[in-house]
């Protein structure tokens, strides 16, 4: 068979191959769901906390997540609050709640974490992702 009866041959073959398929999806009814990449998010309006005018007699919790070195940020966070403010009370949370120590991979697990800390009424709560 030479080469132009191949070719030939080869059209014919493919064609009776994309007619069938074009023909169902025309028949098919086809949905469009319209997706802008603008980015745009809408955000809704908050109540922010009061701010604190002074750290003597509150609560803090320090928050830890278990990368390496967030502790060593923390500890000496913990010494300085404690020297400048009369009363201070420092809660380290991956102390007194050693599952807390965790790299939360999902929103419902980060709202099990917030509501645990939450329950001890801190006045102020500073955390550290370290690494």
């Amino acid at each position: 068979m030479n080469r132009g009866r191949f070719v030939a041959l080869m059209l014919i073959v493919l064609g009776l191959m994309i007619a069938p398929m074009s023909a169902s999806a025309a028949d098919a009814v086809q949905e469009w769901k319209l997706v802008t990449p603008d980015g745009v998010v809408n955000i809704a309006p908050m109540k922010l906390a009061p701010r604190l005018t002074s750290l003597e007699g509150k609560t803090v919790v320090l928050q830890w997540n278990g990368k390496t070195n967030g502790d060593n940020f923390l500890n000496p966070i913990a010494e300085m609050l404690t020297q400048q403010f009369k009363g201070i009370k420092i809660v380290k949370a991956w102390e007194l709640a050693p599952e807390l120590k965790t790299i939360s991979q999902n929103q419902a697990n980060s709202q099990k974490i917030a509501d645990k800390i939450a329950a001890w009424k801190p006045d102020l709560v500073i955390a550290s992702q370290a690494d």
